[in-house]
């Protein structure tokens, strides 16, 4: 046995550089088509750019503690969730002195950060209902940049619809995904995935103007053939779907969904 040499070991992440690739896709995409919304139909605020740099930073801190988490609490990654979170904090402060009516949200988005990092801290950070909480919290966004609180949700119903199609997506994205990886060979999964992205597709149908319904239906009918027929081609024929290949996949799945929200 040769034995590496320590170049070429590999180098174990202290927290600052999160390693879920996956991830950023939803962490961009609800804020983004928000962002395009508000832009086209109110003047520009500064509490836009500072929400989605604040959500980021908020992300670093949130997985550097899910790893400190994870691992019984090891010392190393406190440095990294120290430093993200006193950025975040910062930066909160900052937001609602822009915007101070936002300070309701945290109501909603504690206990979705809450469960995620309980789930962490119990070793099960891929279970289902962890994506649901993060996925959620991200389709939250576009809600958050019209509101004046919580309960003052403006740009209805063309954020919600933005919200709801970031939801139904990026939970999608979390099915299908597991039927290639985690879950594969697993027909439950498979039929849950394609039986997801099927409604998704149905109910787009009713999406209101100014969005093209039939865009929106048909782009969710397209990952509702590829929830099928990708896991059929791949892990239920032995073949192994590398999550570089799934990353990939999903860039293109992603622009996709941004086009038929944008033709509207």
């Amino acid at each position: 046995m040769v034995a590496m040499s320590p170049r070429s070991r590999p180098r174990k992440s202290d927290g600052w550089v999160p390693n879920q690739h996956g991830a950023w896709a939803m962490l961009v995409t609800p804020w983004l088509l928000g962002l395009w919304w508000m832009a086209s139909r109110e003047p520009f605020e500064a509490g836009w750019v500072v929400l989605f740099v604040f959500w980021l930073t908020g992300y670093f801190a949130f997985f550097a503690t899910t790893q400190w988490l994870k691992s019984h609490r090891k010392p190393r990654y406190l440095r990294a969730m120290a430093t993200y979170a006193v950025t975040a904090g910062a930066l909160g402060v900052v937001l609602l002195v822009l915007e101070p009516s936002w300070w309701s949200w945290v109501g909603v988005f504690a206990p979705l950060t809450g469960i995620a990092l309980w789930l962490s801290w119990q070793r099960r950070e891929r279970a289902l209902l962890s994506g649901l909480a993060t996925v959620a919290a991200a389709s939250l966004l576009p809600l958050v940049l019209g509101s004046d609180g919580v309960t003052r949700v403006g740009q209805l119903p063309g954020l919600g619809v933005i919200a709801a199609v970031s939801f139904a997506y990026f939970f999608g994205t979390v099915l299908y995904v597991k039927t290639m990886i985690r879950e594969r060979g697993e027909w439950p999964w498979v039929v849950a995935s394609v039986v997801w992205h099927a409604l998704a597709a149905a109910t787009a149908l009713l999406v209101p103007e100014p969005f093209s319904a039939g865009w929106l239906a048909a782009f969710f009918a397209v990952m509702a053939v590829r929830a099928l027929a990708l896991p059929l081609w791949g892990p239920m024929r032995g073949r192994t779907v590398t999550p570089k290949a799934l990353g990939i996949g999903e860039i293109a799945a992603t622009l996709l969904l941004v086009g038929a929200v944008m033709l509207g």
